[in-house]
């Protein structure tokens, strides 16, 4: 999907905390940005990009005193290639979607090819009126773009490209039964390995335990409840997987910066 966006000149927080499974591509037409990417920071200006890999907290807070303006190119990765396509979808995408925050990346002109995504992304925004077609066309060849000068050169080697497939299985159990207890004997099982083999590699690929993926998917599921129902903040950590009510506020705290009753009043906004 296309977004556009104009904030205020007095409006800091341009783009809240949050989360979605969908890789983002966003343009900025006017003003400044810091961009947060979990524990990064990106500082943007007019007429730069970013890319935004799947499944990262990421905000915006505007540097400047004009207004900010700016589009947003948000789709999953099966808008790309679908995950029947095999062999090309653990070559080019499954990679980017664990251990990504190292892909993200500002665009600007002054790099060649950077600047051809940016010339892509501005047909995309100006000229695409909403062509699916047309659109998908050029988001392949920003990824190919991306991924011949950016995303291979920083780290998907073969063998990690090989534990992208082998931790798929683990990866998709935990996304089913997050909301149960789930042991690291049962994901140790998924993909055949000891528990012990099963955590090196499982951290190799995503950068954090076992333990620490589960929580952490526990809680940005959490936040769409937080936002779009009216349940009380324990009945939704119940549901999310969290027994006890104090852990899941520390738990919150210790990821979003904020409690989720916090996190609940900011999304109403």
């Amino acid at each position: 999907s296309v977004h556009y966006t104009r904030v205020p000149a007095d409006t800091v927080p341009a783009l809240y905390l949050h989360w979605h499974n969908e890789m983002e591509y966003l343009y900025l037409e006017e003003g400044d940005l810091l961009f947060q990417i979990e524990n990064r920071s990106f500082p943007l200006h007019a007429k730069e990009g970013i890319f935004i890999p799947p499944g990262l907290l990421h905000s915006a807070k505007n540097t400047g005193n004009s207004p900010i303006s700016f589009y947003a190119l948000v789709f999953s990765s099966n808008f790309l290639l679908s995950s029947f396509d095999t062999y090309s979808y653990n070559t080019y995408i499954l990679p980017v979607m664990h251990n990504n925050l190292r892909f993200a990346i500002v665009l600007r002109e002054s790099a060649p090819w950077q600047k051809d995504i940016l010339d892509f992304l501005h047909n995309i925004f100006f000229t695409g009126n909403g062509n699916e077609l047309y659109i998908r066309g050029l988001a392949l060849l920003i990824w190919d773009t991306l991924y011949r000068n950016h995303i291979i050169k920083i780290g998907v080697q073969k063998s990690l490209q090989t534990l992208s497939v082998q931790l798929s299985p683990a990866i998709t159990y935990i996304q089913k039964h997050y909301q149960q207890t789930v042991t690291l004997e049962e994901l140790a099982s998924t993909v055949h390995l000891s528990e012990g083999q099963f955590c090196r590699v499982f951290k190799h690929l995503t950068g954090m335990t076992p333990f620490h993926y589960l929580i952490r998917y526990r809680i940005l599921q959490s936040c769409n409840a937080l936002s779009n129902t009216n349940k009380k903040i324990t009945d939704i950590a119940t549901l999310h997987g969290f027994n006890n009510i104090s852990y899941y506020n520390r738990a919150f705290m210790q990821l979003m910066n904020m409690t989720p009753s916090q996190y609940r009043k900011r999304m109403a906004f």
